[in-house]
Parts: C-alpha cells; structure tokens; sequence
C-alpha cells in the first residue's frame, strides 16, 4: 500500500516565487489598485462611484469555501457497507465475471512464442486488511501498517483465491504486482502461502528507496517489462484503477473499495 502526504512548506517572504513572498506582493498591488479606483471615484457621481467600488470589493474578497459533509456518517456507511455483507457480494460478483472469462480464455490458448499470465494486485485483491483498517477506523498510520505487515494476518479474499486457482491449474503464469516494499517481501510471501497462495513466477514490489510518481506508473510499467518478455496478460485484477490503467493487459477486472485511494 502507498500513500502521499503532501508535507506543509514554510513560506519565504524573501522570495518572490515562494507562498510568503507571493502573498504579500499581490496584496501590495490589490491595495494600489484600490487606491487609484478611490482617486477616480472621487470625480464621479456618487451612483456612478459605487459601481465599481462594488465591483472591486467582489474581486478582491474570496469566495468561502463550504464546509465539507461530516466524516463520522460516512464511516458509518462504510461499516454498514461491510456488515451488511454487500462488499462481500460485490466482490464475488467481480471475481465470477473474472473467473469466467479465463476459462473460457485459457481454453483458447496462446499463439506460439507467447506465454499467458495473470496479474494480481495483493492488499484488497488477493488479501484483506478489513481487521487492520476497522481497527484503525479507516486511518492510516504508517508504523501500524508497517507493524501489520509484519504480522502477516491479512487473511485471504476466497472468491479472488478461486479465480487464482483457476490460472494455476492452468499453468498460467501468476504476478503480482504490490505497492509493497521491498523489505516487506518476506512477511508478505509468508502471508501469501499461509493462506494458500503458494504458487507464482514473480512478485513485484517497490524497489528499495523508490518512491515513484504515482502508483499507475509502478504497475504500469511493471506490466509493460513482462509484456516486453512475451507474457501476454490476459486478466489484470486489483482494486484500484491505478491497478488496471494504461493497458498491457487483455482484460481488466475491478474490485470494489471505498476504503482508500492509492493513485
């Protein structure tokens, strides 16, 4: 899992390019500019002054931002949303339209020199956090995460097992491509054969100290190396859309989250 934090940057009233000094410089000008239009009303009748008095004011004043809807009912609708069972249909529902079409689509093989495959996103795809993020009440914390991690307890998500299995039979060749680290291989292939998924060619995770653009980037061009080896990936499944955009794959499947956003 990736995601940002856009840190706070002090601003430089110094420098004309940064937030402080940018301020300032145009409050300088938009109090000049009120100036000259007072010196100019002052010759006009006071109807006709008004005007643009009015005009200026709108101008200079922002318009309020409004108050965004409160967070506490929708993490109640998201929790309602679990326990009601509808994310769990709404998962099954995606993996059997899935698990269909690579049925049908391994039946009808691979054109010589071309070897099929499968990708699979890990968190929220092959795996599930639920217990993690409920108990963190949709937060993100990184040490916690981490520590998670770590624990591997992530437990697996059985309709998406079923559609892995399906490539596996099948000698289809099984990726995953995760925003995990690097040094989160170990705890996250542990976790991976703990709860059945112990068979695949390659695991992609972020390499040590990288920290791309975003994660649609990482998984594309991820996919584009294995297509540039002759993998042709026939079903891309994960629950992002930073998971399935930019091609390179056949078929792409989405699984429903409304728990975060990694793009």
């Amino acid at each position: 899992m990736i995601t940002s934090r856009a840190e706070p940057r002090a601003a430089n009233p110094g420098n004309p390019s940064d937030g402080g000094g940018s301020s300032a410089a145009n409050a300088a000008l938009s109090f000049r500019a009120g100036a000259a239009l007072i010196a100019a009303m002052s010759k006009l009748p006071l109807r006709l002054a008004l005007v643009p008095a009015l005009l200026w004011l709108a101008a200079a004043s922002p318009l309020p931002a409004l108050e965004p809807s409160n967070l506490y009912p929708h993490k109640q609708e998201l929790r309602a949303y679990v326990e009601s069972g509808e994310y769990a249909r709404s998962v099954a529902d995606v993996a059997l339209s899935a698990n269909k079409y690579l049925v049908k689509r391994i039946h009808r093989g691979a054109k010589p020199g071309q070897k099929l495959a499968v990708v699979f996103d890990i968190d929220e795809t092959a795996l599930s956090n639920l217990p993690h993020i409920l108990a963190d009440d949709f937060g993100y914390i990184p040490r916690l995460w981490d520590a998670w991690v770590a624990e591997g307890q992530a437990r697996a998500i059985v309709p998406i097992q079923t559609v892995y299995e399906t490539a596996v039979r099948a000698k289809v060749d099984v990726f995953f491509i995760t925003g995990r680290s690097e040094a989160q291989r170990a705890a996250t292939e542990r976790n991976l054969r703990e709860v059945g998924y112990d068979t695949w060619t390659r695991i992609i995770y972020l390499p040590p100290g990288d920290t791309p653009p975003t994660m649609a980037r990482f998984k594309t061009e991820a996919r584009k190396r294995l297509t540039a080896e002759g993998y042709v990936i026939i079903a891309n499944i994960g629950d992002q859309a930073s998971d399935l955009v930019n091609g390179y794959a056949d078929r792409t499947f989405k699984l429903p989250n409304p728990f975060y956003l990694a793009k």
